[in-house]
C-alpha cells in the first residue's frame, strides 16, 4: 500500500470521527427558522451609590410596570452600618432576581459596568432572557 493511500484513509476516518462528533450541534444550527427558539431579553442594572437619588435597580425593559426600585445608598459611618446597607440591598436584589425566575425569566449573564464620570459608583448588569410563546 502506499503512504498516499494510507495518509488519505487515514485522513478521511479523522474527518468522519470529527463529523460525527460535530453532528449534534451541526444539526441544531441547521434547523429551519420555524423551530428555532426565540427569546425576550431583559436587563436588571443595579447601581450602588453613595447617594440616595442614584442607588437604583433598573430595568430595561420595565417589568412588572417599574422601571426602577430605590436601593439604600452606600454611606454608612461605621463598618456595621455599611454592611447592614449592602445586606438590604442585596436581599432586594435576590427577591428580585427569585421574582424574575419564578416568571420564567433565566439569568444568563452577569458584568460589572464602569459608571462613568464618578469612581465610587458600582454597576452590575444582569442580562436574562424568557423563551417567547
Amino acid at each position: 500500500m502506499r503512504f498516499s493511500s494510507v495518509f488519505s484513509a487515514g485522513r478521511a476516518l479523522g474527518m468522519s470521527l470529527l463529523l460525527a462528533a460535530a453532528s449534534p450541534p451541526a444539526m441544531a444550527q441547521l434547523l429551519p427558522a420555524a423551530h428555532a427558539q426565540t427569546f425576550d431579553f431583559l436587563t436588571v442594572t443595579t447601581i450602588e451609590s453613595q447617594t440616595r437619588n442614584m442607588a437604583k435597580l433598573l430595568f430595561a425593559p420595565a417589568y412588572g410596570g417599574r422601571s426602577e426600585i430605590s436601593l439604600e445608598p452606600v454611606s454608612g459611618f461605621t463598618a456595621v452600618s455599611l454592611l447592614e446597607q449592602l445586606r438590604r440591598n442585596n436581599e432586594i436584589l435576590a427577591q428580585t432576581l427569585s421574582e424574575l425566575s419564578a416568571a420564567g425569566w433565566e439569568l444568563i449573564q452577569v458584568e460589572t459596568a464602569p459608571f462613568i464620570g464618578d469612581k465610587t459608583v458600582t454597576t452590575t448588569r444582569y442580562l436574562l432572557r424568557k423563551a417567547k410563546n
